[in-house]
C-alpha cells in the first residue's frame, strides 16, 4: 500500500510538469494597417468613388459662390451708379447675408456628408481586414496583434509581422 503511493505521487508530478513544458509563452503580433489599407484595390476603389462624390459638392459651392459674387458685384456696381435707392442696396444687402449664410451652412452640410460617405465607403473594407486579421491570430495562436500604422505604444517587445498572413487572408 505505502508503495503505490510514492507512484502515483511520481507519476502526479511527471504529468504536472510535462503539462507546465508544453504550454508556449503568449505570441504577439504587429502590422501596419494604414499601409495594408493603401495596398488593397477596395480602398482605391472607394476612395476614387468618394473624390467623385466631393467634387460634385465642390461643383455645387462653386456654384453657389459664383452667383453670390455676381450678385455682389451687380449690387455694388448699381449702388455706385446710383440707380437704386439706400432701402433697396439694404433690402438686396440682407440677401446676400442670407445667400452667404447658406453657402457657408452647405460648406459644413458637405463636409459631414463627405465624412459620412467615407465611413460608408469604408466600413465594409474594415470589417473584412477586422475578420481576417481575427482569423489570422485565431490560427497561428496570437494573444494580440497591435497596429503600428498609429504609433500608440512606446514600446513593444519583439513580435510578429503578421501583415503577410493578413493579406493572404485576404487573397492578396
Amino acid at each position: 500500500m505505502f508503495r503505490k503511493t510514492p507512484i502515483f505521487l511520481v507519476l502526479a508530478l511527471l504529468i504536472g510538469s510535462v503539462t507546465l513544458s508544453a504550454q508556449t509563452p503568449p505570441k504577439y503580433g504587429h502590422m501596419n494597417l494604414g499601409n495594408l489599407l493603401e495596398s488593397m484595390p477596395e480602398t482605391k476603389a472607394a476612395n476614387d468613388k468618394l473624390k467623385v462624390y466631393a467634387d460634385s459638392l465642390t461643383a455645387v459651392d462653386e456654384k453657389l459662390t459664383k452667383a453670390f459674387q455676381e450678385a455682389y458685384a451687380k449690387l455694388e456696381k448699381e449702388y455706385n451708379a446710383g440707380e437704386i435707392t439706400p432701402v433697396q442696396a439694404q433690402t438686396r444687402q440682407a440677401e446676400l447675408q442670407k445667400q452667404q449664410e447658406d453657402i457657408q451652412k452647405f460648406e459644413q452640410q458637405a463636409q459631414q456628408m463627405i465624412a459620412a460617405r467615407r465611413e460608408d465607403l469604408l466600413k465594409p473594407i474594415l470589417t473584412r481586414v477586422e475578420d481576417a486579421v481575427k482569423a489570422v491570430a485565431t490560427e497561428n495562436s496570437y494573444l494580440m496583434i497591435f497596429d503600428t500604422s498609429s504609433g500608440a505604444f512606446l514600446f513593444a517587445a519583439e513580435s510578429d509581422d503578421v501583415s503577410s498572413l493578413v493579406k493572404k487572408k485576404l487573397g492578396m
